[in-house]
């Protein structure tokens, strides 16, 4: 991690807290290894700042830990949902030819049509998370050395639902993280829908996504779109389209739906006056939430960590495709498929709002959120 001591700034309500762990965390495991002006180095923290014209990575050594039952070990792919992992794991898949993981039985299917857990290894039978995207293709092999790159969205992150619904603490967020639904032919010959989860102790790594909040909220109403579209929501198709003003009316009903809750709740203490009349308000919650619990999730977990803002594949897809192939142990063999540059919607907010959430960063997100989010207010 590449921590900027000048210009760091403490959340208001939970940088006390984030401090006192980060001192102990620090004071307990990591050496500081050298000093460069006011900017030092971890050594086992990997952090790719490309907006700042900032790279750092260091050399590991990768081995496979058999005694993680028989399995290589996990690199959790962690995102609030849209801000780029179906990108990056396909992109992996394509430049590698090996195939990475899930935590959701849904993206897996094995030739008996069940999910294919990638614990299950040397003729030994094994459900459960996490399980290999697309087992049965006949372009990818799996792993033979470094980490599984393995997706998963964690907690805190609802969409379109009540406050009581997305507040988390750090325990419960840590638990969704290593969880996963999938499918079990039961007893009685039914299909079942399972949850099921793993150790923390398989988990060696962590890439961090970060998108810009204002795209990424404005793409999970679009995956909204999506699923009206599916299920044939004519209706709603009508009232929501894929526009601006479709998200903008969107949001004015879904803020109108769960205003009452929101106006008493205390988590928007001080913060309610500010952002109630903001589109999405509480995706913006949602999204400083989330960010805060994985940066604690992995520094309590005293794993190395590697951050990729969405934006690195624009500016500089190269370095990012090869530090983070190089972070996972992994060799680039193929073309990385095309990225998809454009997809920003800042207009769909105007500049008081983008002032309010601003502020409501300011005011909840922990020092190591805002030094990776503050650049998309300047």
């Amino acid at each position: 991690m590449i921590m900027n001591t000048s210009n760091a700034k403490p959340s208001t309500i939970l940088g006390g807290l984030y401090l006192l762990m980060m001192l102990s965390f620090l004071a307990g495991f990591f050496l500081l290894s050298e000093w460069e002006g006011n900017i030092f180095r971890l050594s086992t923290f990997t952090s790719l700042q490309l907006k700042e014209g900032i790279m750092e990575s260091e050399e590991d050594r990768f081995v496979d830990d058999s005694s993680l039952r028989g399995s290589l070990p996990l690199a959790w792919l962690m995102s609030f949902p849209n801000s780029g992992t179906s990108y990056t794991i396909t992109m992996v898949k394509k430049v590698t030819g090996r195939n990475t993981a899930s935590n959701y039985g849904s993206e897996s299917r094995g030739d008996d049509g069940m999910s294919a857990s990638v614990l299950a290894h040397n003729g030994t039978a094994a459900e459960g998370p996490p399980f290999w995207i697309n087992p049965t293709s006949l372009t990818l092999s799996r792993p033979s050395k470094g980490f599984i790159l393995t997706k998963t969205h964690c907690g805190s992150r609802c969409n379109n639902c009540s406050v009581s619904k997305y507040v988390e603490n750090h325990a419960l967020f840590l638990q969704h993280c290593l969880e996963g639904r999938y499918n079990i032919i039961d007893h009685n010959g039914q299909l079942t829908e399972k949850l099921g989860s793993y150790e923390k102790a398989l988990v060696k790594r962590a890439v961090h996504l970060i998108r810009d909040p204002f795209d990424n909220v404005v793409s999970r109403f679009h995956l909204h779109y999506k699923n009206l579209v599916k299920k044939n929501k004519i209706d709603h198709i009508a009232a929501y389209p894929r526009t601006r003003e479709g998200f903008r009316r969107f949001c004015y009903d879904m803020g109108k739906l769960y205003y009452s809750e929101e106006e008493h709740s205390k988590i928007y203490t001080d913060v309610f006056d500010t952002v109630k009349n903001v589109p999405c308000h509480a995706d913006f919650y949602r999204y400083i939430q989330w960010h805060n619990l994985a940066f604690t999730t992995t520094l309590d977990m005293r794993v190395p960590s590697m951050i990729v803002h969405y934006e690195n594949y624009t500016d500089n897809f190269n370095r990012t495709k090869d530090t983070l192939l190089a972070f996972l142990g992994q060799e680039g063999v193929y073309n990385a498929p095309e990225f998809v540059t454009g997809k920003t919607y800042r207009d769909y907010y105007t500049a008081d709002e983008i002032n309010a959430v601003s502020v409501l960063f300011s005011k909840l997100a922990l020092e190591e959120t805002w030094l990776n989010t503050k650049h998309y207010f300047v």
